[in-house]
């Protein structure tokens, strides 16, 4: 009899134990599972912008737009989805990242929203023509927040051989539903939001 309690007592030991391992096993899986993101383009570019970039320069009837470039905070330029869990600590996801580099996506983003607000110029991220306006964007927030809201945040500047202009910016909208899909919908609402008060301002200075 003590030899038969012995060993049922081994055998459920060792049941526990496997279950536990692979359970274990099953939430190291999932919590080392990747999910990598871009931004949409929200812009419908017109058909007519479509045209090549020679033909653009072929017309010449306005000044080139050259998007110069789109600089980021350091804590920004990580492969993670920043997120700001209090008033002054900020997470970059490990397992919520950017599908490409985040800098390189709001720069081709901001061509295409722009090549949308101004179909007769020529918008490029190359200098294609002299004394092209050029826009230099400087980006210190982009990343939702704890209390539900999602922040960008920077500063641009817009310069020719006879202007300078530097504007500041912060935008500020509601996160609707939880999760990174949703925070990253509303990132790119928000830079849409940019690039349409960029284009305006940009429309006032011609």
């Amino acid at each position: 009899m003590k030899k038969l309690i012995a060993r049922l007592a081994f055998f459920i030991s060792a049941s526990v134990f496997v279950v536990g391992s692979v359970s274990t096993a099953g939430c190291s899986s999932s919590q080392s599972q990747k999910t990598y993101y871009q931004l949409p383009v929200l812009a419908n570019v017109p058909a007519e912008n479509l045209a090549s970039q020679e033909s653009k320069l072929g017309a010449r009837h306005e000044r080139q737009l050259w998007i110069k470039g789109v600089n980021l905070s350091d804590y920004l330029a990580a492969s993670g989805i920043v997120y700001q869990t209090g008033n002054v600590s900020y997470i970059s996801a490990s397992n919520h990242l950017w599908a490409s580099p985040l800098q390189q996506q709001l720069q081709q983003i901001l061509i295409s929203e722009l090549s949308a607000a101004f179909p007769h110029r020529l918008v490029s991220g190359q200098e294609l023509e002299k004394d092209a306006d050029a826009l230099d964007i400087t980006i210190t927030a982009f990343h939702g927040r704890y209390d539900g809201r999602v922040l960008i945040a920077g500063y641009w500047i817009l310069s020719n051989p006879d202007n300078v202009i530097k504007q500041p910016f912060q935008i500020e909208l509601k996160q609707k539903k939880d999760g990174y899909a949703e925070l990253v919908h509303t990132l790119a609402q928000g830079y849409n939001q940019l690039a349409q008060s960029i284009a305006k301002q940009i429309s006032f200075q011609r």
